[in-house]
């Protein structure tokens, strides 16, 4: 090949090379273009001129690829809208739904809506004592020295039981100290070979099987509180509670507490109430009947009103309430309620949650 021709050659290849290049930035915008195109699309999809410009564009698809369109853009909507919430689950219009398995993993308890009693009482603080009814003390009736000791602190005996041999000092003769009723020996105050005198307390025996609940009352209270009142005795850190009534109202206020006393005399067969314990009383003064009446624990509020969850067909309504007296453990009903409707007396601070949830969702979105 000549110069001039091999000049010429690589000339066109230049030239040719070139216009390809050019030739794929051109194809490579076109498509560039096309894909943004399509993302714009499918973003305007959801509103405004952009869904205008869809329907334009699908003027021309048959009614079944249509139908598809708007099938697609339903169940879209439905997922979006129910983000988070399973079809047994959810929040409408003040209800709460909720599958039958999540209701018992909540420990939600539902009660029929009835009459009630209002109670008003007082409490008071107190302590278990002896029932000194049912104490004895062990003495001897003659001077002497101690011998031999049978029984000791917290031992049971029986009405006879030999406690002590002691030797008298005027005569030197032995004689015996006898449990004089059945019991535990509370109190011991007696050594082995202690000269004793005649009528000194060596042994106390208790019958443990009544004592006594002791409630100082004060001043203000001394006058609602009578013989035969109803009383629940609780120690403070154990929720059994004993009910009994009162037994004796003292007639004067101690100088030194400014209290007066009122007890209760408490079945301790089981030994579960030890002398010296404290406890908490409850005394009730006064008893009147309502229409209806909710547990406090049922009532919450929502949006600044007093309300209670209904159980509906539909699931827990959010119902507000007109409240009137409470006894601190019932609230009388005004209105809102109607007889045998069932509420959820236990645990309805978790439909709240779940109902403030999902309109925090709804909120998001």
């Amino acid at each position: 090949m000549k110069f001039s021709n091999m000049t010429s050659y690589i000339k066109n290849k230049k030239q040719g090379a070139r216009l390809g290049w050019v030739a794929l930035s051109a194809t490579l915008m076109i498509h560039g273009n096309l894909w943004a195109a399509g993302e714009d699309h499918g973003h305007s999809g959801h509103g405004g001129d952009g869904e205008n410009a869809t329907h334009d564009d699908h003027s021309g698809h048959s009614h079944d690829e249509h139908d598809s369109h708007d099938h697609g853009s339903s169940d879209e909507h439905e997922d979006h809208s129910s983000h988070g919430h399973s079809r047994e689950e959810g929040h409408r219009d003040g209800v709460v739904e909720l599958s039958p398995e999540i209701v018992r993993e909540f420990g939600i308890e539902v009660s029929e809506v009835t009459s009630g009693t209002l109670q008003r009482a007082v409490r008071l603080p107190g302590e278990i004592d002896f029932n000194r009814e049912r104490m004895a003390y062990v003495t001897p009736r003659f001077a002497g020295t101690v011998t031999e000791i049978k029984l000791r602190l917290g031992d049971a005996v029986k009405k006879g039981d030999v406690m002590a041999l002691l030797e008298s000092s005027d005569t030197l003769v032995a004689f015996t100290l006898t449990a004089p009723i059945d019991g535990v020996v509370v109190r011991y105050d007696i050594t082995p070979g202690e000269t004793v005198e005649a009528g000194a307390r060596l042994f106390t025996v208790a019958d443990l099987s009544t004592v006594w609940a002791d409630l100082r009352v004060y001043q203000q209270d001394m006058n609602e509180i009578q013989k035969g009142s109803l009383a629940t005795v609780r120690c403070r850190h154990d929720e059994d509670a004993y009910e009994g009534k009162v037994v004796y109202v003292s007639p004067s206020i101690d100088k030194h507490t400014r209290t007066g006393l009122a007890r209760v005399e408490v079945d301790n067969r089981s030994g579960k109430w030890k002398p010296g314990e404290f406890i908490q009383g409850r005394v009730l003064v006064e008893e009147s009947q309502v229409r209806l009446s909710v547990p406090r624990s049922a009532v919450l509020v929502v949006e600044d009103r007093p309300s209670v969850f209904v159980q509906t067909a539909e699931g827990f309504e959010v119902r507000p309430l007109e409240l009137g007296r409470s006894d601190g453990e019932q609230w009388e009903v005004i209105s809102g309620l109607e007889p045998k409707e069932r509420i959820v007396v236990r645990n309805p601070i978790s439909l709240k949650a779940e109902m403030s949830k999902d309109s925090f969702v709804g909120h998001q979105h």
